[in-house]
């Protein structure tokens, strides 16, 4: 029989990676973000206080000073247009549009977007919005709350 003494270095720790299932070593996500690939652009948010992400691409279109990002869900739509800096900070929304599930629109020209960050080595943009819209035709109203948008190509 042998053993090891206590004084042996030789064990092997895991070095990290980008195909670990970690998100280690200044990674933005898992395994993505950082030193690896870019993340998946993603929004999420709470509509009327219900949870609400978004399925597939985020759509953003960068014109001047202006940044319109948009993102669908299985069955609604949230875009929101910033107009102004773009640097880290909180600002005024120019605009933003809800479409619910049958169709209905909601608009605002008021609410808040807080950009966290403008990765320009990589053109990718992260931050958070809320806003109170108010149904085209109608007076429903729709309330999104703790939006974030995260690794957003611009």
């Amino acid at each position: 029989m042998t053993a090891c003494g206590k004084t042996d270095t030789a064990i092997s720790k895991p070095v990290p990676d980008c195909f670990d299932n970690i998100q280690n070593q200044g990674e933005q996500g898992i395994d993505c973000g950082g030193p690896c690939v870019p993340c998946p652009g993603k929004m999420t948010a709470m509509v009327d206080g219900q949870n609400w992400e978004t399925i597939g691409t985020i759509t953003s279109t960068v014109n001047n000073n202006s940044i319109f990002i948009s993102g669908s869900s299985s069955n609604s739509t949230i875009s929101i247009i910033y107009t102004g800096p773009f640097e880290t900070g909180t600002y005024n929304l120019q605009s933003a549009l809800y479409t619910n599930p049958s169709g209905t629109q909601y608009s605002t020209t008021q609410g808040s977007i807080t950009f966290d960050e403008w990765d320009e080595e990589n053109d990718l943009v992260f931050g958070d919005f809320s806003f109170i819209a108010f149904q085209i035709g109608g007076t429903d109203t729709v309330n999104v709350t703790n939006g974030t948008f995260q690794s957003v190509t611009y």
